[in-house]
């Protein structure tokens, strides 16, 4: 059991010693210790160690003594804060406030419609055009450039290259455009009178500037009446010039658009308009000069050609003034061409993304040659064997007519311009050549015309294909999608499909 020692009284003078961290406390019975210790002057008291305490501690009383620990009044009800008064935000409201409404349905309404052709004509803007072989051998066949075809590459590796279609007039190379990583224009001369090279005069054109950079400079090549009318025009201008006409030519320009739809049109134009306000910014903010991370840097995608031409191969970046030599061809271009790439890769960050595509000599009309010659072949036999008793291959001229040659480019005057194949007037000319002989060489050639006919038609069907793809993209349903929310909002059931997924 715990007994409890009486409290002495201390000596008049003392101060108790006490722990700052708790709070006073009191016997029952006592009075307030505060109250009765009595502070002697410091000038009466005894030196030495006497039982007294020299101590200042209490000399002044605390901050708000009577309110803190004698006179502890009730706490008395907060009172609310007076608003201050906020210029900005009274002057955002005032804003607001004068701000007319305007019905956005209208503007909804005239977004959503049916979108004509003749309103791509008139757009004089560029959309951003992707990556992607289809819509590019889509806009050939649209430009009447039915020689060539788009190929994607997947790699710069010899073998890869090597099962391109030949001739091979152009690589489109596709990159993240880092300007730091641009080298100096110091190598780059004036482009000569023998080689076509525009400038990009015009935001999101890079990809048609690209494509006319190969084709204008493709040999033995058909362009159609419009694309040659147009290189004939601007064969004598400057490549800004060239440029320049070319952004301004409607027909081009409305194929290269031939995929986009009324909202795709209104969004570039906003874009552009985003574009040109920050530009303004930083005009007048000359701190916004400052480098800024990649993070908050936008990414811009560009389009290059390689071409050869006369011997020599250049790049032709349609942002630069004056096209850059490469070098000269020596055995194949594409293996210069293919190190200049992957060097451009190189300077680039680890994290950037690219795409290459080669603009090829069109396998149908290579497919359609060797197809004349084979049944050149053919028909020389049947003239020499016809009248023999044993010869029962059929007359050529019927294989020519069955296999429709208005759709191949293909004549009776082409067939008679047809070449021999030097291994078939091998054969013929040998002594031991023979009817028998004949027969066997009549059904290598049969064999031979069904394989190239088969290959033609499959090259034929990927052409449809493309031309389909983009006919589809062209096909827009926003207008009838749009009709038909509107008119289930009408009947409230939009509602309750909305309260449903909540």
């Amino acid at each position: 059991m715990a007994t409890h020692e009486p409290k002495s009284e201390p000596p008049v003078g003392h101060t108790e010693r006490m722990d700052r961290s708790s709070p006073l406390k009191c016997d029952e019975g006592d009075t307030d210790v505060l109250s009765q210790t009595h502070i002697q002057p410091a000038d009466q008291v005894p030196d030495g160690n006497t039982g007294f305490r020299r101590t200042t501690r209490l000399k002044k009383p605390p901050t708000r003594y009577d309110e803190e620990y004698v006179n502890l009044a009730p706490e008395s009800p907060a009172r609310p804060a007076v608003k201050q008064p906020r210029p900005k935000r009274k002057a955002a409201q005032v804003a607001t406030d004068n701000i007319v409404p305007e019905d956005a349905a209208p503007i909804l309404e005239d977004v959503l419609t049916r979108m004509f052709p003749d309103e791509r004509k008139e757009y004089e803007g560029w959309v951003e055009l992707e990556s992607e072989p289809g819509f590019f051998n889509a806009m050939l066949q649209e430009l009447e450039a039915k020689d060539f075809k788009v190929q994607e590459v997947y790699g710069l590796d010899a073998d890869i290259l090597g099962f391109l279609p030949k001739p091979v007039h152009g690589l489109i190379f596709l990159f993240e455009y880092e300007g730091d990583n641009e080298p100096n224009d110091d190598s780059r001369g004036d482009c000569p009178d023998d080689l076509w090279f525009a400038n990009q005069t015009t935001a999101n054109a890079c990809a048609t500037v690209a494509l006319m950079n190969i084709i204008m400079n493709a040999e033995d090549t058909s362009l159609g009446t419009q694309l040659q009318d147009f290189k004939d025009c601007t064969k004598a201008l400057p490549p800004p010039h060239r440029g320049n006409d070319l952004d301004k030519n409607d027909f081009i320009r409305s194929i290269h658009n031939s995929v986009a739809r009324r909202i795709d049109l209104i969004a570039e134009d906003l874009a552009l308009d985003n574009k040109y306000e920050e530009s303004l910014k930083k005009r007048m903010q000359k701190s916004s000069r400052a480098k800024r991370s990649k993070a908050n840097v936008e990414t811009n995608y560009h389009y290059i050609a390689y071409v050869p031409r006369n011997g020599q191969i250049w790049e032709l970046d349609g942002l630069k003034s004056k096209p850059l030599c490469l070098g000269n061809v020596e055995g194949s271009w594409l293996d210069t061409a293919s190190a200049a790439i992957q060097e451009r890769m190189m300077r680039n960050s680890e994290y950037s993304s690219y795409s290459l595509l080669a603009i090829c000599q069109s396998p149908l009309k290579t497919l359609c040659t060797e197809l004349a010659t084979s049944l050149a072949c053919s028909r020389t036999l049947h003239e020499r064997f016809s009248k023999d008793s044993t010869w029962v291959v059929p007359d050529p001229s019927e294989i020519f007519t069955n296999m429709r040659p208005e759709q191949r480019n293909m004549t009776s005057e082409s067939l008679d311009k047809a070449e021999l194949t030097e291994s078939f007037v091998a054969k013929t000319s040998r002594l031991d050549f023979d009817a028998a002989a004949a027969l066997e060489l009549a059904q290598e050639l049969k064999t031979e015309q069904d394989s190239l006919n088969a290959q033609y038609i499959a090259e034929l069907a990927a052409v449809d294909e493309a031309v389909e793809t983009v006919r589809g993209r062209q096909r827009d349903y926003t207008p009838a999608i749009h009709q038909w929310v509107k008119a289930l909002a009408e009947k409230g059931v939009l509602r309750e499909f909305i309260q449903e997924m909540g």
